[in-house]
């Protein structure tokens, strides 16, 4: 059975279900119609070089620092490759196997 993913009532048994065991994954059409809507909000901000913190800014120390256009896209591509090496050496340092 595939677990949906709702915006809500995600559990730690339902990750690890997912991570361990294969469980396969969808995403209910309401909840990515909730994903557009917020990446249509997000994308219509920063055209408007609206300054949102850890978009089109820098974090923590680098958070008064404003990034302009190509660097929010490499910005925010690092961030993306930063959570998946995290995730990737937690995995590694643990008995999971990579998924």
């Amino acid at each position: 059975m595939t677990l949906v993913i709702t915006g809500s009532g995600l559990t730690i048994e339902n990750v690890v279900e997912v991570a361990r065991n294969g469980k396969k994954v969808a995403l209910h059409p309401d909840a990515l119609s909730r994903i557009k809507k917020c990446r249509s909000m997000l994308e219509r901000k920063i055209d408007a070089h609206e300054i949102m913190y850890g978009v089109n800014t820098g974090i923590g120390e680098f958070s008064e620092v404003v990034l302009n256009d190509d660097q929010v896209k490499d910005f925010q591509k690092y961030l993306i490759y930063v959570c998946f090496l995290i995730i990737q050496i937690l995995l590694e340092s643990s008995s999971l196997p990579l998924v």
